[in-house]
């Protein structure tokens, strides 16, 4: 099998004018894909996209990743599934792992999230994904990344987040995340309800675990409720066409009602 790893840089901020962010994130997930246990010289190739990270620093980052690596650079202001479309399409392997430039994999989660590809058993692979340590940590997690059982298999997760997740090359390339104004983050999650739809099953693999930063400031993490908020509004009519299609017309006549029911329906599961 012939992997390809895509990272992106959108969460660590612009190439141009927070270049320093940027390398150091970058170099900081360096030091965890180097503790994997598979190592990233067998990997096809690694992606990374950014937007204007200047040729130095990318000379410094292959160092520390230890292998060459396809930079993909994207127009400023390009969002972040689009980064992730364009990571993929510049990977060459026959499945692709996915993850964010600002989380942190635990040993081991590269080689576990992509075995279930390796032994042909499904064509997805969704990680589990965790804040780092935080007094609310644990309940945030539960709200920002929650797990729904799937009907179409044992072990099976109705969707996936786009920071931890693997694709074998013919699912993803027929689909890609689709291009939605109005949603931060939510597009995943779209692709998701069209792939259980489609009957793609989605295999959960808990200990493929990655950590996530939690927001750095009160004020960012008020910025970041309000963006999932929005995402849960932009969303919550493809989760209503999909799962009560009756009730389409109806709840766009509704307001931001069926959105609040997506996020309490959210909170009473976490």
């Amino acid at each position: 099998m012939r992997a390809s790893l895509v990272i992106e840089t959108w969460n660590l901020g612009c190439s141009v004018s927070a270049p320093g962010a940027v390398e150091a994130g970058l170099t900081a997930l360096a030091a965890r894909l180097g503790a994997q246990s598979l190592p990233l010289a067998e990997l096809e190739d690694v992606v990374v996209t950014h937007d204007g990270l200047q040729a130095h620093a990318r000379a410094r980052l292959a160092a520390r990743l230890g292998r060459e690596v396809t930079w993909v650079e994207l127009p400023h202001g390009s969002d972040y599934h689009r980064h992730k479309n364009a990571g993929f399409v510049a990977s060459r392997g026959d499945v692709v792992a996915f993850v964010d430039g600002d989380c942190a994999p635990v040993p081991g989660w590269l080689e576990r999230l992509l075995a279930p590809l390796a032994r042909r058993e499904v064509e997805v692979v969704a990680g589990a994904t965790r804040y780092r340590a935080h007094p609310a940590a644990l309940g945030q997690t539960a709200v920002d990344f929650p797990v729904f059982a799937s009907p179409l298999a044992s072990g099976a997760a109705r969707g996936f987040f786009a920071n931890n997740v693997a694709f074998s090359r013919a699912v993803f390339a027929a689909r890609g995340y689709p291009e939605l104004q109005g949603m931060f983050h939510g597009q995943c999650q779209v692709l998701g309800l069209e792939l259980q739809a489609q009957g793609v099953v989605v295999r959960r693999e808990p200990a493929a675990l990655v950590e996530h930063a939690w927001p750095a400031s009160a004020r960012e993490y008020l910025a970041l409720r309000l963006l999932r908020g929005a995402d849960a509004r932009a969303f919550t009519p493809h989760l209503v066409r999909a799962y009560a299609p009756r009730w389409t017309r109806a709840s766009e006549r509704l307001g931001a009602l069926p959105a609040l029911c997506t996020l309490g329906a959210r909170a009473g599961h976490a």
